[in-house]
């Protein structure tokens, strides 16, 4: 498919990502699989869906709780942060076969998210160099833009963790 606007900075550095849909996502045709983060940090968000394209764009769903809000009843920003960086980590990861760590995040709220809304978020690698890699990603509901982010992740050669 292609994006709706080409002069939008998601799609600026290379091949568009898929288009949102406003069907149902059926996980189970749609090569999805259940995610639930083995970190600290963001196991207590819950149960996602994630899946890996042959193109290397990773996928991530979850299904909004009132965990994932704030005291206004919407999906919290830093929930949103989260979610769209881990999803940026790992296509970096899948992408470049590298653990990946932040240096750069960009994002942009376009939309507000509630209980009951599935999010889905896409990323895809837009460049890649030795040190570094250049990554888009987007998360929607349904056809309705939630938030864009544009990253750079710096690659880190796979350690052994170290346990205390």
């Amino acid at each position: 498919m292609t994006p709706t606007n080409e002069n939008d900075p998601i799609f600026a550095a290379g091949a568009p990502m898929q288009e949102p849909s406003s069907a149902p996502i059926d996980f189970a045709a749609g090569g999805w699989e259940s995610y639930v983060s083995n970190s600290p940090f963001t196991a207590p968000h819950g149960q996602m869906y994630q899946k890996i394209d042959t193109d290397g764009a990773c996928w991530r769903a979850f299904l909004a709780q009132n965990i994932h809000c704030n005291s206004a009843g919407i999906v919290h920003g830093g929930m949103m942060v989260t979610f769209i960086d881990a999803l940026m980590g790992l296509t970096v990861a899948n992408s470049a076969q590298s653990t990946a760590l932040t240096i750069r995040l960009t994002t942009d709220f376009l939309s507000i998210a509630r209980p009951g809304d599935w999010i889905v978020g896409q990323s895809r690698v837009s460049k890649l160099t030795r040190s570094v890699a250049f990554v888009e990603a987007q998360a929607h509901i349904g056809v309705r833009p939630l938030m864009n982010a544009q990253g750079i992740f710096k690659r880190m050669r796979r350690r052994a963790l170290r346990t205390k």
